[in-house]
């Protein structure tokens, strides 16, 4: 009885979290949370969440979905579309 030949290895995505964009997210949200003059306290507060929510946001230890993001840039006087805008600008420089 012969045997198989073995399987190539698998190629996998990479995993989302470990996407470089998500550095760009982070210094994003605490850009605009600097530009707005506000402590991670500050900004917790108004987000009616923990201070630690905010710097594992900042710091890509927690994702955000879209509704969080918007709530994130609301919270510091400006909209989700230059939130939007000023990713993809990082990004793209």
């Amino acid at each position: 009885m012969s045997r198989l030949p073995p399987k190539p290895p698998k190629t996998t995505a990479q995993k989302s979290h470990a996407r470089p964009e998500y550095a760009v997210i982070g210094e994003t949200l605490r850009a605009f949370r600097v530009e707005a003059g506000l402590t991670q306290v500050d900004l917790a507060g108004r987000l009616g969440r923990s201070q630690n929510y905010v710097s594992q946001a900042e710091t890509g230890q927690k994702r955000l979905d879209g509704l969080q993001l918007l709530d994130w840039s609301r919270a510091c006087g400006r909209s989700l579309e230059e939130f939007g805008a000023t990713v993809e600008a990082r990004l793209a420089g």
